[in-house]
């Protein structure tokens, strides 16, 4: 049974413990007032500085000094805010960017679907499968704005022209259940969202009404209470913003003026310099963009609407007791504040302190690490205990942890020996822990998930500067498992991503403690696995009149042949060689055609032809007179020689259709979203003028 709901794209850390400290000789607090002290004092002795470091261009993975700048300016902000798109590629990439980039917020996507049901502008997969890609475009796009995706799963049916024909295919509570579960999941203070309830496509309008209604819904106890346990609790976001002249948002005028005239206005520029990256945030915002490369062609350069104006936002929803938007608020949070004590524990000097240290101190680390150390000791971020704002101080220590990897150079990646776990079978993982930093560390011991030691490597260790450990590890994968290949099965069950792996690393330097982690997914797959099938579904159709035989790679002419050619994509999965045989037909049936013997090298991925024997027959069926085919499906197995237990099974199903198709016809289009192309054709005398697949 499909999971009603989808778990995180990109996995937060697992919830971090800060060890037990040796209290101080003063209290908590004074010890949090004397380093907030010292460094305000630090900083103001040392040069002036712009706050903001030159660095190589922006990547898709950060630099170092990227990374150690946003770990300093994230200390600073504790608020969330959520952006709520109904398909990948309708979030608002540049607005997220700034959010992270240039303030610190904490961001968070949530997609009412994978997008399954758009165009492939990249490769045959749709459905499913396209869904499959999308997600984890989204991710790739998401790492580049510093945000986290998460998606409701719900179905993407294909274009809609209204909420309602939307709501017919997802049901309105269980659509609104979902979205209302993620947000008291992952606490917004303030949600925005591309999509109102009448504009585009239905699913926009479908999305855009949900999260009106789950602004109020998620804070009502009485609005799905089943969700209310686990720590799951009631939460009621600050604010919400609706985007105005966004291709799924409102496009009336009057809106944007009057939005301007009450007050109730922000405006993103998006084309604003971020020097630690040597970029604009809007050529951050396109490199993510590309990254939906599914659903392009995407511009090479920024567009020339996008140099032109600003990204705008009304204020459409405030939570009851929330704080007015203040004149010319500049950000979505402005005005927002936390009780004076909160916000003394969240928002300390300590914290607030860092970056401006770091920059006027000429981006020195050792000082930095000296500081946050400090920090660490004196318990920054771990006061408070109680419910109901754990969360956002959970948030915060592991800002703070993270600020100390990236400052300590300590690192740990996980690699696998193979490219999946294979059930019933143990998996050699390697751990390497390297400091890249100056200062000496001390491993105190490691934490696993999904892994077990392997070595005899005994704890403590220590770890010098410029060296590195490697620690031998196991993955035991039960026979039970469940396989998460190939990916488009798994869409809607929470398998997407395979099986997370993870090691923490208890790291201790002068006494402060704190965890780096090393985490991947991968998939759990057969030992051999038919990855594909071509055809995926066999087409039978009346023979062409003067043809016969195959008339297409997807159709077969009805009697005329003696049998129908598949090619089977077989990945090996181990770490050996494989030898078997293709069984064509159900097992252990007598009649399966056996004999196509196959052999594969460690790791080795090959097409392999094969055919299945015989006409197909045409029976009517006897509740509508539709003729079909006998047999229907088709079942292709892989068996170890000398086996009758198949290693893994596919099925291809056989339809038929009484259509005459065109030989050799292509259907395609060309979008000119790109300025250098419109241009181009400008200059030949030809009119560019853009078509999407959702305008039609």
């Amino acid at each position: 049974m499909k999971s009603r709901i989808q778990g995180s794209i990109k996995s937060r850390s697992q919830k971090s413990e800060v060890g037990s400290q040796k209290r101080l000789r003063t209290t908590r607090h004074e010890a949090r007032i004397w380093l907030a002290t010292i460094l305000c004092v630090l900083a103001a002795m040392a040069p002036s500085a712009n706050g903001q470091q030159q660095v190589s261009p922006a990547r898709d993975t950060e630099s170092d000094a990227a990374e150690l700048y946003q770990s300093l300016l994230d200390l600073q902000n504790p608020w969330t805010v959520m952006c709520v798109a109904a398909h990948p590629d309708d979030e608002d990439g540049a607005t997220l960017t700034v959010l992270r980039r240039k303030h610190g917020a904490h961001t968070v996507t949530v997609f009412s679907t994978y997008g399954e049901g758009g165009q492939n502008a990249t490769g045959p997969e749709l459905y499913e499968e396209l869904g499959a890609i999308r997600a984890r475009e989204t991710e790739e796009a998401s790492r580049i704005q510093g945000s986290e995706a998460y998606f409701l799963g719900l179905q993407d049916f294909g274009f809609s022209k209204s909420s309602a024909e939307a709501f017919r295919f997802w049901g309105h509570e269980e659509a609104l259940s979902r979205m209302v579960l993620k947000i008291r999941q992952l606490r917004p203070d303030v949600i925005i969202t591309n999509h109102d309830t009448t504009s585009g496509h239905g699913h926009h309008q479908a999305t855009g009404r949900l999260i009106l209604e789950a602004f109020d819904a998620a804070a009502d106890s009485r609005r799905f209470p089943e969700q209310l346990r686990g720590g799951v609790r009631v939460w009621q976001a600050q604010r919400l913003f609706v985007r105005i002249g966004s291709p799924g948002g409102t496009q009336n005028k009057a809106a944007e003026d009057e939005a301007q005239r009450a007050g109730k206005l922000i405006s993103i520029n998006r084309n604003e310099r971020d020097d630690v990256r040597g970029t604009t945030y809007a050529e951050q915002a396109l490199r993510a963009l590309q990254r939906h490369a599914s659903q392009g062609p995407w511009p090479q350069t920024i567009p020339a609407s996008w140099a032109a104006s600003t990204i705008r936002y009304s204020l459409a929803r405030s939570a009851k007791n929330a704080a007015p938007l203040p004149p010319n608020a500049q950000t979505f949070l402005d005005g927002l504040s936390l009780p004076r004590k909160l916000a003394d524990e969240l928002m300390p000097l300590a914290a607030k302190a860092m970056l401006p240290l770091y920059s006027a101190n000429g981006h020195d680390n050792n000082n930095l690490l000296s500081a946050l150390i400090s920090a660490r000791k004196g318990g920054l971020f771990a006061g408070r205990t109680d419910a109901s704002e754990r969360a956002r101080f959970q948030l915060m220590v592991e800002r703070l942890n993270r600020a100390l990897v990236v400052a300590s150079g300590i690192k740990a990646t996980l690699t696998p020996q193979g490219d999946a776990l294979i059930p019933g079978t143990t998996t050699k993982v390697s751990l390497k822990i390297s400091n890249d930093g100056d200062a000496t560390a001390q491993i105190r011991g490691i934490n696993l998930r999904g892994l077990r030691l392997s070595s005899r490597l005994k704890f403590p260790q220590t770890l010098t500067p410029g060296k590195a450990i490697n620690v031998e590890l196991q993955a035991s994968t039960p026979r039970t498992a469940s396989i998460s290949v190939p990916h488009a099965e798994h869409l809607y069950d929470g398998k997407l991503l395979g099986e997370e792996l993870a090691a923490r690393i208890n790291v201790e330097i002068d006494r402060a403690a704190f965890p780096v982690d090393a985490m991947m997914r991968i998939d759990v797959a057969p030992a051999v696995e038919i990855a594909s099938i071509t055809p995926s579904t066999l087409v039978l159709r009346p023979a062409t009149p003067g043809q016969a035989g195959l008339s297409s790679d997807l159709t077969l002419s009805l009697g005329s042949q003696p049998s129908a050619p598949f090619t089977l994509r077989l990945v090996n999965h181990q770490n050996e060689t494989f030898r078997g045989e293709i069984v064509i037909g159900a097992l252990p049936a007598k009649n399966a055609e056996r004999g196509l013997a196959i052999t594969l090298a460690a790791n080795e991925s090959r097409e392999v032809k094969a055919q299945r024997l015989g006409n197909f027959t045409l029976v009517k069926d006897s509740v509508n007179g539709r003729e079909h085919p006998v047999p229907n499906v088709v079942t292709f197995s892989v068996v170890e020689a000398g086996s009758s237990t198949p290693v893994t099974q596919k099925k291809v199903r056989i339809i038929y259709s009484d259509a005459r198709v065109a030989d050799n016809l292509r259907v395609g289009y060309v979008r000119s979203v790109d300025d250098t192309l419109r241009n181009a054709l400008g200059a030949l005398g030809v009119e560019a003028t853009e078509l999407k697949v959702d305008d039609v």
